[in-house]
């Protein structure tokens, strides 16, 4: 009898039946291979190419090019990508000014301007609460700036403003706040999804081991 006791201390699945055993190890493989997925994710960012430009030597040509020009104070910062499972120096940065004056193309108090994440992607680092003078481009709806343009802290963009002159201040007054792009969720969503899949699955596997064999 008591030898019988030690055996099953030294075997602790033996008192579990064997589709209970053949169900741990179906867990456990998913479990390796869930982690084995995070890992192989983990390590492929997302490449970015490296920015390779020439900053634009003529304010009027810029003028002229672009669709907007204005200054203006940042009163916000988007990440899209901010719970993404690997960040891009290309990565889109929705920022939100507060327009001052307005050169061209911008007649509304607020406007939402894109840039990348870092200048690596050849895009502009805004600051929060700093203000700018940009040059703009692409659609009305959907501006880009980036490095590579004249856009520049207002303070150091006196030979800019000479040029410009006076600028028009905006007769719209909007609020575009709520229309700032969300971070996006889908990477932590998926994780949780996963997590909480794995976790039913084990609860059940868990219930399945532990019921009374008849």
């Amino acid at each position: 009898m008591r030898s019988d006791h030690l055996c099953n201390l030294s075997h602790p699945f033996s008192t579990i039946p064997k589709k209970g055993v053949d169900d741990l190890k179906y867990l456990k493989g998913l479990l390796v291979l869930l982690l084995l997925f995070l890992i192989f994710i983990s390590l492929f960012p997302r490449q970015a190419s490296a920015c390779d430009c020439a900053r634009p030597e003529s304010v009027n040509d810029e003028l002229n090019r672009k669709t907007a020009v204005f200054s203006g104070k940042v009163i916000d910062l988007v990440d899209e990508n901010k719970f993404s499972y690997s960040q891009s120096s290309a990565d889109p940065i929705n920022v939100l000014f507060e327009v001052k004056e307005s050169w061209k193309g911008i007649h509304t108090s607020q406007v939402i301007v894109s840039t990348a994440r870092s200048g690596a992607s050849c895009g502009y680092e805004f600051e929060l609460n700093k203000e700018y003078l940009v040059y703009a481009y692409g659609d009305k709806e959907q501006l880009e700036t980036g490095f590579c343009e004249r856009t520049e802290l207002l303070s150091a963009a006196g030979e800019d403003l000479d040029i410009l002159g006076k600028g028009k201040v905006p007769t719209e007054k909007v609020d575009l706040q709520g229309e700032l792009r969300e971070p996006g969720k889908s990477n932590l969503v998926l994780y949780l999804s996963i997590v909480g899949i794995l976790l039913i699955v084990g609860f059940a596997i868990f219930k399945r081991v532990k019921k009374p064999r008849l």
